[in-house]
């Protein structure tokens, strides 16, 4: 492979992923020859397994951060996939999002939050890697120091059992009682068999969440799930004054080599104070639908907000920069 397609490959991996340009020069160089810059999981397990935590992510990482959900960039493989984090800001949030606990409801009967059977598997000096009990699935986080990491685990447990509840994922390499009635009664969304032929998308997104601050501009990026995760729904805020670049995220995210198995159904342009902009993305196969939903808020910034506020800016403006000839709203053509 000649210099320059190196080159090009390495771009098109930082685009996709949000890694830096020394780690996407390193990773495509590591490739056999015709090998995804974006693989998918190996193991359908795997790919279970990034679908729940994709579904976590959203429910949980719902603040305002330097990149969205907090995530810088991801690293994925067809064994397992890292997520390395922006800070040590988002660990308690992400952690409580993540590590599975037993937590009181009003019910009467406990609930399971997190992703079940998870465990804390490795530790390093950058990061953790978390498994599922008997499966060969893992995702490792890095970034933040061992003890960022440490100092977030214990504050959650303890405010888990402050509220009378079970630090789950504290039990090692064993189901605790209330984990295995939940595995047992089959309540994780991911034993539906609508959430098995759609987990595919969640965990495409996961693997190219890159886009959505590489090629998207949005201030902020929440989302959620619908119809048993079939549907997937992106929230994408905007500032009043950048454009909304739905054409290039559509282009990249429907891209034959690179992107998902996903075509544009329709879409419908923004009207401020009247109705949301709307972008439809649909398989062939229609096992699963992804939604763009854009709006443009002014945010207020409250003083302890104004630093991550102008990291955000600087972020939306180096995008920008890089693409000074393109049209500052485009328009998405169905």
């Amino acid at each position: 492979m000649s210099a320059n397609q190196t080159s090009n490959r390495a771009r098109t991996y930082a685009l996709y992923t949000g890694a830096p340009r020394q780690l996407a020069c390193e990773v495509v160089a590591g490739l056999p020859r015709h090998t995804p810059l974006i693989p998918a999981p190996a193991h359908h397990a795997q790919l279970l397994l990034e679908s729940e935590a994709f579904y976590w992510i959203l429910s949980s990482q719902r603040n305002f951060f330097e990149f969205p959900f907090s995530i810088r960039y991801v690293q994925p493989t067809e064994k397992s996939i890292r997520l390395h984090l922006e800070s040590d800001a988002s660990l308690d949030s992400l952690l409580a999002g993540l590590l599975p606990g037993r937590v009181p409801v009003g019910t009467g009967r406990d609930e399971i939050h997190g992703l079940n059977g998870l465990r804390i598997a490795a530790r390093s000096e950058r990061g953790i890697e978390l498994r599922r009990l008997g499966q060969p699935a893992s995702i490792q986080l890095t970034g933040p120091s061992r003890r960022a990491f440490h100092k977030a685990e214990a504050a959650l447990a303890e405010q888990i059992h402050a509220d009378g509840g079970e630090a789950s994922w504290l039990a090692g390499d064993t189901w605790t009682t209330h984990e295995r009635l939940w595995e047992d009664e089959r309540q994780p969304l991911a034993y539906e068999s609508t959430w098995h032929e759609a987990a595919w998308l969640p965990s495409g997104l996961l693997r190219r969440l890159g886009l959505l601050h590489t090629v998207a501009v949005p201030h902020l990026v929440t989302g959620h799930e619908a119809r048993l995760g079939e549907w997937w729904i992106l929230e994408l805020d905007h500032a009043s004054d950048t454009g909304l670049r739905r054409a290039e995220l559509v282009q990249a995210l429907t891209d034959p080599e690179h992107g998902l198995p996903l075509e544009l159904r329709g879409h419908r342009d923004l009207t401020p104070s009247e109705s949301l902009g709307l972008v439809l993305l649909k398989s062939p196969d229609n096992t699963a639908t992804l939604q763009l939903r854009y709006d443009r808020i002014d945010y207020p910034v409250k003083e302890e907000q104004a630093e991550m506020f102008a990291a955000i800016r600087r972020r939306i403006g180096r995008v920008e920069k890089a693409a000074p000839q393109e049209a500052r709203r485009p328009s998405v053509r169905a």
